[in-house]
């Protein structure tokens, strides 16, 4: 029964998008009022997130002061990749800090309640709860973002941004793949945060180009947790220096990721024991 609902919900996905953002719109702005309670805490949680991102500009000056290139970038081109990196990894912490909760859900049973509620199976596991405090943090990191490229002439042409953002929209799907995946496995086993930070931590690599690392450093950065597809391939490709190769089989690995994740979702959820049974 649960598995042809969730078929059905799959089936209207594409038809219920605004009924969709508007529920995630009344999510978010419960998890606001619950976070802005404690205004002390969410001053702090800005003033930490600033505080550790100056430390590691500190750090890219420090490295780069005795070599103004590496792997053949220079130092302007190395500052963009750790940008685009914090851009990705911030938008994914707004948008899916939902796997964080899901946990706790699985655990009490309280996830056999969304499972009859006319809304996707995966909605509540992956937007069940957004981080105003990152959204804050989004704004003045995309406007730095631009005055940079544009100050340092690192946007050649109009069509590089074009395909950019399309490839960085490109790494939300690949991000929210991973999290599907990471939900299924809870769903199977109640573990998913050690999943997730294994994610975090491989994925921190792509504070650098990977050009840097080893072949075979590089080849697990692609296909098994695909850094690669999420940082360098958006980063190249604002630089103008992306193949048609490459930007191919970055969308090849998010379709495959996508598909073997809703394919393991249902395959996860037949297997779901809820609290009831």
């Amino acid at each position: 029964m649960v598995l042809m609902e969730d078929r059905k919900k799959f089936s209207i996905f594409n038809f219920q998008f605004p009924k969709l953002l508007k529920v995630w719109l009344l999510i978010s702005s419960r998890a606001a009022q619950d976070q802005l309670l404690t205004g002390w805490s969410g001053i702090l949680f800005l003033v930490g997130k600033f505080i550790r991102f100056l430390l590691f500009f500190v750090f890219l000056f420090a490295v780069l002061s005795e070599s103004e290139s590496l792997a053949d970038f220079n130092r302007e081109e190395i500052i963009l990749f750790f940008l685009i990196f914090n851009l990705v990894d911030i938008m994914v912490q707004f948008l899916f800090r939902g796997v964080y909760q899901f946990r706790q859900l699985v655990v009490s049973g309280s996830y056999d309640l969304d499972l009859l509620k006319p809304l996707p199976s995966f909605f509540r596991p992956v937007f069940g709860w957004t981080d105003i405090l990152d959204g804050i943090t989004l704004i003045p990191l995309w406007v730095y973002f631009f005055w940079f490229i544009l100050t340092n002439d690192l946007l050649i042409r109009g069509e590089n941004l074009v395909l950019f953002l399309l490839l960085f929209l490109n790494s939300l799907f690949l991000a929210f793949a991973f999290h599907l995946f990471a939900c299924s496995v809870c769903v199977l086993t109640t573990e998913i945060d050690h999943l997730i930070w294994v994610y975090r931590d491989l994925v921190n690599m792509a504070r650098f180009p990977t050009d840097i690392y080893s072949k075979g450093v590089r080849l697990v950065l692609t296909f098994i947790i695909p850094a690669v597809v999420l940082i360098t391939v958006p980063a190249k490709a604002l630089l103008g220096i992306l193949s048609w190769q490459g930007m191919a089989l970055s969308l090849v690995i998010t379709s495959v990721f996508l598909w073997g994740s809703l394919k393991f979702w249902r395959y996860a959820l037949r297997r779901y024991a809820s609290a009831s049974s």
